[in-house]
């Protein structure tokens, strides 16, 4: 058999991993089949460590499902039941979104990825993440959050997340000052200044789409932008200010592409108007229209409010112990999603009512393996 550098490297790697682990020479190890990826010499430059490589490549950890599933225990298994994922799940991919009636609501805040697969995937990655940043989360306390939330129960909002809320209710729908100034968007370094003719695209498309506003609002700055690192880096993005009724409004359009999601959809993957709503019903209550679809130059691309008061999960501004407490409701709001996008929610209740707690640690520990292995062999 012929082995190429790049496979015997890794090889290497995760002998050295088993040996400093402990893994005796006479135990059956079970790995992770590689696949071949193009990565992307900016993201993993990005990247300060595994976490935030694996958030940077959402379809590579769906390929390596793809390609792994009959080695999975719990997510073999439980891959039987489809529905609607959102597909990106990670731990700071969650934050609180204001609703059209002023409320804080605390959900997923990425669309991008959402789509028709396995709905223990989205599990599967959130917990994969969850232990790549921090070891100690207990997956089997996260396993009992998802499943109140797959039954609709109420608990009780962490005290980690009171912070938050409050923030987010005290700068509501306004713009940031950090954002705006006066009646243009502050500029920074990923910033780019566009055509006179881009500007009218983009106004003409906007009204031309459904998003809620006085029909005489106005476009007050628009520029260019886009993202290094994260799965959606290198997407172009347009950054708008407008005027309606003489409230500002921030809105970002966002370029989309192919869900990653992809290499395990369970059909066709639906247009992107028709996926957007389906995520904004399940991951929302009661939504703003201003999150929409538009084309600009063939580009499909979403519409969405940059409120002051939406306030995302940023894990190293809080403590360990309040960290292990948001990852733990994450999962319950994961859980609670998943109820609204499975169509036979019970008998999936009853699939994963009695997981095996060391099968589910294994079909974990094997993905932290590899992202952990694959990090590391990138970044050296």
């Amino acid at each position: 058999m012929n082995i190429s550098k790049l496979q015997l490297k890794f090889l290497c790697l995760f002998l050295t991993f088993a040996v400093s682990t402990g893994v005796s020479k006479t135990e059956k190890i079970t790995v992770f089949q590689d696949v071949s990826y193009d990565f992307n010499k900016e993201k993993n430059d990005a990247a300060k460590d595994s976490f935030h490589f694996l958030r940077s490549y959402v379809d590579y950890f769906y390929l390596i499902i793809s390609a792994n599933k009959s080695k999975l225990q719990v997510f073999n298994s439980a891959s039987i039941v489809s529905g609607l994922c959102v597909g990106d799940a990670h731990a700071e991919n969650f934050g609180l979104i204001i609703q059209k009636d002023q409320s804080s609501l605390f959900t997923m805040n990425d669309m991008d990825d959402f789509g028709p697969c396995p709905v223990a995937y989205d599990l599967y990655r959130l917990m994969a993440s969850s232990k790549l940043y921090n070891s100690q989360v207990s997956l089997s306390d996260m396993l009992k959050q998802y499943r109140s939330g797959l039954k609709n129960e109420f608990i009780k909002k962490p005290d980690a997340l009171k912070k938050m809320f409050d923030e987010s209710q005290k700068k509501g729908i306004s713009t940031s000052p950090k954002k705006i100034s006066g009646s243009k968007i502050i500029r920074d370094s990923q910033m780019t200044e566009i055509t006179s003719d881009e500007k009218k695209q983009i106004t003409m498309a906007l009204l031309q789409t459904s998003l809620g506003l006085d029909s005489h609002y106005k476009t007050l700055d628009v520029v260019s932008t886009r993202k290094v690192g994260g799965g959606s880096g290198g997407l172009l993005r347009y950054e708008v200010l407008i005027n309606s009724q003489d409230q500002l409004i921030q809105l970002e359009l966002k370029e989309e592409v192919t869900p990653s999601i992809y290499p395990v959809a369970t059909e066709a993957l639906p247009d992107l108007s028709s996926r957007i709503k389906s995520a904004i019903s399940v991951e929302q209550v009661n939504p703003f229209e201003l999150y929409n679809t538009v084309q600009i130059n063939n580009r499909p691309m979403l519409t969405r409010p940059r409120f002051w008061g939406n306030v995302g999960v940023t894990l190293k501004d809080n403590a360990t112990s309040d960290n292990l407490e948001i990852i733990n409701y994450e999962a319950y709001i994961l859980g609670a999603i998943h109820s609204r996008s499975i169509k036979d929610v019970e008998s999936y209740k009853k699939m994963i009512k009695n997981i095996s707690s060391k099968d589910l640690e294994s079909d974990v520990q094997m993905m932290t393996d590899l992202f952990n292995l694959k990090f590391n062999q990138i970044k050296n």
